[in-house]
């Protein structure tokens, strides 16, 4: 067994986990103090430092061309997600309609000398970063990105969607789904034909991986042709931040206690400036008018105020926004969650797989359930996997260890499999325990808790 190693965590304590050598704890300090920095910074200075905070180099020999998506796909995009967006819109910055730039920043990531475009198959994962919706950019995830390219013979698609504050939700949906339009049907210039949407995998991790989830839930519901799969690491699916891991003090992560929120103190900007004042009139217009329905659970009345940048709390409750608590995930492609075992995010991860899986047993939060739900055309079991990997912390993909490399073999599997052009089944819907040696078993007992708390979608007390 490798020598148990520790970190000091947010908790104050030192906790060893038996898995972990020195160079893994070195990275977990590192990623850290970026995360637990005290340092008084503004809103710009915060992003500027993420989109050059190294979470490593690509792991493989890869080739990077950067291109825009043209905005004429934002323009489809719009129509479509104004649709589905009409029972929110009351609490939602209309700010997201007004483009700013003349395109979304992208890149393809691939192996050299590929043959892609020659392939039946032509297998792409469209991959959205991490982040929380207001931090890093496509360049910071290539140590997963090469990955995929490599291992599963994919290209990988990558964009700069828009970021919290100066970009509040929609836009970051906005600007995925114009990226898988943009799949569908590219430009001339592209240098590709139409992709098959059965041929796509939607990707991403933390924020990254609950955006991922709920551009499949926005392509379910307004109808448009669905992708292969999607594969969420460490996915990000609660903004109320209300299981019961978000605040456990044993958790060994580098993640903060989230329990209060993500919105910290920063110093005057002017991005701060515009922020706050777009706050404030949102809340008074939605404090004011009588034009949609309460979507909010009381507890968003906090005198802690905002919990995060993307979105106001009366809106956390959008599916959207926040997967866990829509009224109903059936129908959707097929999901691989993957979370770490010592993560804060590990138990939603674990209720949206139940909940995927079994959409008839395991339904959302009676106070945000509108009646709907049994009128759904939504039934039927999205197949789903659920794995919880032991030791691992938040997006321990990034990191070296055997754990790592057993998570990436999934998710190669994964993805030949949903691509699978023969249309075998898939293996049924399963909740997996990986432990150090890359063996699996049913889920432990402590692992279903959260299918029986009674918080979901209410946001706890600071104190």
């Amino acid at each position: 067994m490798v020598e148990s190693k520790s970190i000091s965590t947010t908790t104050n304590h030192e906790i060893s986990r038996p898995s972990w050598d020195s160079k893994f704890c070195s990275a977990m300090k590192h990623f850290q103090a970026f995360f637990c920095d005290a340092e008084p910074k503004t809103i710009e200075q915060k992003q500027r430092e993420s989109f050059s905070f190294s979470l490593g180099p690509a792991k493989f020999d890869v080739t990077i061309n950067e291109f825009k998506i043209n905005n004429k796909y934002r323009h489809e995009a719009q129509v479509h997600l104004d649709k589905i967006l009409k029972p929110y819109e009351h609490v939602l910055d209309p700010e997201w309609k007004n483009l700013k730039d003349d395109g979304i920043i992208s890149e393809w990531v691939q192996i050299p000398n590929d043959e892609w475009e020659k392939g039946e198959i032509r297998k792409t994962v469209l991959y959205l970063h991490g982040g929380a919706y207001a931090y890093y950019n496509k360049e910071t995830y290539r140590v997963i990105t090469s990955t995929f390219a490599k291992t599963a013979n994919t290209r990988v698609i990558v964009l700069n969607y828009r970021l919290a504050p100066q970009n509040q939700f929609p836009a970051a949906l906005h600007d995925a789904l114009a990226a898988y339009l943009y799949l569908l049907s590219p430009p001339k210039d592209a240098g590709f034909e139409p992709l098959n949407p059965k041929n796509i995998v939607f990707s991403g991790d933390s924020a990254g991986g609950g955006l991922a989830i709920a551009l499949g839930l926005a392509i379910r519901d307004i109808g448009l042709p669905s992708c292969a799969g999607i594969i969420a690491l460490s996915p990000w699916v609660d903004l109320t931040n209300s299981t019961p891991s978000i605040f456990d003090e044993n958790i060994a992560d580098f993640l903060p206690n989230l329990k209060g929120g993500s919105v910290g103190n920063f110093l005057e900007s002017q991005a701060k400036k515009e922020y706050e004042e777009k706050d404030a009139a949102l809340a008074e217009k939605i404090k004011n008018q009588n034009l949609g329905p309460k979507i909010w659970h009381d507890s968003s009345n906090r005198p802690e105020g905002r919990m995060h940048f993307y979105v106001a709390n009366e809106g956390l409750a959008i599916p959207y926004v926040s997967p866990i608590l829509a009224e109903i995930l059936g129908n959707l492609p097929p999901l691989l969650l993957i979370a770490g075992d010592e993560e804060r995010l590990r138990d939603e991860a674990t209720y949206l797989a139940y909940r995927s899986a079994e959409p008839i047993k395991y339904k959302g939060p009676s106070y945000y359930n509108t009646g709907k739900f049994e009128k759904s055309p939504f039934q039927t079991p999205t197949n789903t996997t659920l794995e919880i990997y032991e030791d691992m912390c938040h997006d321990f993909q990034i990191l070296e260890h055997a754990s790592a490399t057993k998570s990436h073999e999934q998710m190669v599997k994964f993805i030949n499999r949903v691509t699978n052009p023969l249309n075998e089944p898939l293996p049924p819907s399963s909740y997996n325990y990986v432990n150090a040696k890359g063996e699996f078993s049913p889920l432990e007992e402590r692992h279903k808790k959260v299918l029986n708390w009674e918080k979901i979608g209410i946001i706890p007390s600071i104190n």
